[in-house]
């Protein structure tokens, strides 16, 4: 039974959208600041693509708004605002002091922290024939990469 999605679920799914191609924006801007060595530039470019990937499962999900994959939407979407507006705010602060690698590897794992607030399991309920798929889809080992880096590069 295929059923139009809510507005509602659309928006945040668009503001989730956004939220990680600015991320995604920090990563790519990471990667050209340390450009010079290599092994950080491209944990900062796998972390620019894992997040674009994210934002376009969210892009996704939204234009499959007249099938029945998502049954409702599990955050609000001023909370969904807010997180968008916290990384665009780090995205000006990094842009305007650049940060040494160890403090840019610090605060992506606090992105990463703050973004787990719209991993998409906690942003909709699939319905459950596409709960399994769509999830297997997110790959979940970004914040160990971070950290791993942290642990080699960050001294």
């Amino acid at each position: 039974m295929a059923y139009k999605m809510d507005i509602a679920v659309a928006q945040v799914l668009t503001v989730c959208e956004k939220t990680e191609f600015a991320c995604a924006d920090i990563y790519h801007y990471f990667a050209n600041l340390f450009k010079e060595e290599r092994e950080i530039f491209y944990i900062w470019l796998k972390s620019a693509l894992e997040r674009e990937n994210r934002a376009r499962l969210f892009a996704l999900v939204g234009k499959l708004r007249l099938d029945d994959v998502v049954e409702a939407a599990l955050l609000d979407l001023a909370q969904a605002e807010e997180i968008l507006k916290k990384v665009r705010e780090l995205e000006k602060k990094v842009k305007e002091e650049p940060p040494a690698v160890r403090e840019a590897l610090e605060l992506a794992m606090e992105l990463e922290q703050t973004l787990d607030a719209i991993s998409m399991e906690k942003v909709v309920q699939f319905t459950e024939s596409y709960q399994k798929w769509f999830l297997a889809i997110m790959n979940r080992d970004q914040m160990e990469l971070l950290q791993n880096a942290y642990q080699q590069f960050g001294k």
